[in-house]
């Protein structure tokens, strides 16, 4: 069937993106399929965003592993679209196009006063303890992060959120058997993290976490439990919940007060650190911080029209899928649902005749990256490399820089082992 011949590019190798690897390739077993990533390692927000205690989580990529391994799906890492290789040159080259790129930042938050600058953002909190390798945390004079200090304010209370509470709080020797970048988790939680404060703009049963999450976080052996916002009309089981683990854990080395119904309306710098405006039902209050986070979700906030971001492409051929899709919502699961629509819609698309085949695929681009690309071959070679590297409790210590990830994956040594070379 001539379905079959499609030449199909990837644009992301995190979940939405090997999703849709993998259902293309079920109803296109002869299909050429390459995946392109801007960085040398692939599954993006699995190997990145998801907490780096969640391994659970993050085992889906031992089944995406097969599509590179056995279903003849070609990975080209360290490769940018719309740097290293022009939008409009990749889509002539292929039949179809799947923008899995996701959202790379985190959503603003605008408040008033004169500290907005001040705030770190989750998203940017989790990649740097997950060891991405371009770290956006601020940073103290040699390049490492800065203690976050003993007193921690957390906007929002999504998933987000709650796995930014836990890795914060979560005593270090519970991290046995992650991932998690040591050298940055000793560095933000130097001060000793003694209070952490969650503010949700809505109503305890509104909240966007999952309850198995908040429960996780509240489990926690080392946190004391009080909480606001909540009456007896906002019956639920998370009321229910949080009452229980108050009653029972009203002290603890950490002490964990989450506020509902509590609206940010400023932030400020002061003499005894950042001075957080909350607004709770009728009343304002400020409360006293040494960092404040903002887990409001993830935009791309680059210019619209820029060639790197999914956002600006467009054509007949063209598919989004995931976050950049659906504006950022949803888990794992939920990117494997969005990948499964939009790949039955490219499959309907060429079974009507409405997207014609005959694209010349990955041949027509291969000279001009060739220099740059890392293939699947060069990422086992840097899991390998980190998988040797890591210590007895832990799965693995990330290569944190993009030179050196290259370097591993395409000589096949560590940077250290080539320097002594």
């Amino acid at each position: 069937m001539p379905e079959t011949a499609a030449k199909v590019a990837i644009v992301g190798s995190g979940p939405s993106g090997c999703y849709s690897a993998q259902f293309l390739r079920k109803a296109w077993p002869k299909a050429e399929i390459t995946i392109f990533d801007s960085l040398p390692a692939p599954y993006g927000l699995v190997r990145y965003g998801v907490a780096a205690d969640h391994q659970g989580s993050k085992a889906v990529t031992d089944q995406f592993d097969r599509l590179f391994q056995r279903e003849s799906v070609g990975f080209a890492g360290n490769i940018t679209i719309g740097a290293d290789l022009d939008f409009q040159t990749l889509s002539r080259a292929f039949d179809v196009v799947v923008a899995a790129t996701g959202l790379p930042h985190d959503r603003p938050l605008e408040l008033d006063g004169d500290a907005g600058q001040c705030l770190i953002g989750a998203g940017a909190l989790l990649r740097a303890l997950n060891g991405h390798p371009d770290m956006d945390l601020p940073c103290v004079s040699e390049g490492n992060p800065r203690s976050l200090g003993s007193r921690i304010a957390i906007i929002g209370n999504g998933n987000v959120a709650m796995d930014a509470v836990r890795l914060l709080a979560k005593p270090l020797e519970l991290f046995a058997g992650s991932d998690i970048d040591d050298d940055c988790l000793r560095a933000v939680r130097a001060s000793g993290v003694r209070e952490i404060a969650v503010f949700g703009r809505s109503a305890i049963q509104s909240a966007k976490f999952d309850l198995s999450m908040f429960k996780e976080v509240m489990a926690l052996p080392n946190v004391g439990i009080c909480f606001s916002g909540a009456s007896d009309d906002d019956d639920c089981p998370a009321l229910a919940a949080v009452r229980d683990m108050a009653a029972q854990k009203p002290a603890g080395a950490v002490k964990l007060h989450f506020h509902f119904r509590a609206v940010p309306r400023a932030l400020r710098q002061a003499a005894k650190g950042l001075l957080l405006t909350v607004q709770q039902h009728s009343s304002l209050h400020e409360h006293a911080f040494d960092a404040v986070i903002a887990a409001t979700g993830f935009v791309d906030k680059r210019s619209a029209g820029h060639p790197c971001s999914g956002a600006s492409w467009s054509g007949r051929n063209v598919f989004r899928v995931g976050w950049l899709l659906n504006g950022g919502q949803g888990t794992v699961a939920a990117n494997r649902k969005s990948a499964k629509a939009v790949t039955d819609a490219i499959v309907a698309a060429v079974n009507n005749g409405d997207l014609p085949l005959g694209a010349p695929g990955f041949a027509a681009v291969a000279g001009q990256i060739q220099h740059h690309l890392v293939d699947f071959e060069g990422w086992r070679r840097i899991d390998a490399d980190e998988r040797a590297r890591c210590g007895p409790d832990r799965l693995r210590r990330k290569v944190p820089d993009k030179a050196a990830m290259i370097a591993v994956a395409l000589a096949g040594t560590t940077p250290a082992a080539k320097k002594t070379a």
